[in-house]
């Protein structure tokens, strides 16, 4: 295969892909929205596709979907540049996703987000789908909680004061995009966030209130303190916890 990711194959090399036995796709839904004074606002996406990458040759007979954006982030929308759609749009874009590779013949088609906003609805829209395609796979297996334990385990990997990886343009992030995109940070403005390790209750703060009270900065965690060789092993964790729910779930009796 010259390429895994659709976008950047011909509908003849899809086929034959199909025909070898390529019969599950990754859709990824990712954001466009502020990620703190030193990222830049594609880091969901850019992060997304990395990962999509990385888990699709470790499964095999896989192929990427082009990741999905805007998400679902009005907690971000107080600072400038983020993007979000109606709940209803961002719905109907992830079924129309899986209508067209369902009539195109996939049968494992897997739902994986980038972005806090996005897991909820993606499992709800997994559940309320998969009736309606009997004999084809459809899961949303990765939730924003086993991202968290992800994070916390990279924390307790390397020593840090728990929170420093704490999910969004953090020392986590940050690394990542610095070992993909490193022309898309700014280390100069990289700086501590509001770092907590009830990373839970993190969450439920931030969809409650919103970005801006928690965190004026736009960084949950501290960036400081990254660097590439982090971001591979970051991404490498990441994709471990991706394959394994995506295994557990595919295995999973009816």
């Amino acid at each position: 295969m010259r390429s895994l990711f659709m976008e950047d194959l011909s509908w003849a090399e899809i086929k034959e892909a199909m025909d070898q036995g390529f019969d599950t796709v990754l859709i990824c839904a990712g954001s466009h929205e502020q990620h703190g004074p030193h990222l830049a606002e594609g880091t969901d996406y850019i992060i997304g596709r990395a990962l999509c990458g990385q888990v699709v040759r470790r499964i095999g007979h896989a192929l990427v979907a082009p990741v999905i954006r805007p998400g679902l982030s009005v907690h971000h929308m107080n600072h400038p540049g983020s993007l979000t759609l109606r709940p209803e749009v961002f719905r109907g874009l992830v079924e129309d996703y899986v209508a067209c590779y369902v009539k195109h013949g996939f049968r494992n088609i897997i739902l994986l987000s980038s972005h806090g906003g996005n897991f909820a609805t993606l499992a709800q829209v997994a559940k309320e789908l998969a009736p309606r395609y009997p004999g084809v796979n459809l899961i949303s297996p990765f939730s924003l909680e086993a991202y968290t334990d992800v994070c916390t385990q990279a924390d307790r990997r390397y020593g840090y004061e728990e929170g420093a990886c704490g999910g969004h343009a953090c020392r986590f992030e940050t690394s990542i995009v610095l070992s993909l995109e490193p022309d898309c940070v700014d280390m100069s403005r990289a700086v501590r966030g509001y770092v907590d390790a009830d990373r839970d209750g993190v969450a439920d703060k931030l969809f409650s209130q919103g970005m801006l009270q928690l965190s004026p900065c736009g960084i949950l965690g501290d960036a400081t303190g990254s660097t590439p060789e982090l971001g591979r092993a970051f991404l490498d964790m990441l994709t471990d916890r991706v394959c394994q729910v995506i295994q557990d779930s595919l295995n999973a009796p009816a």
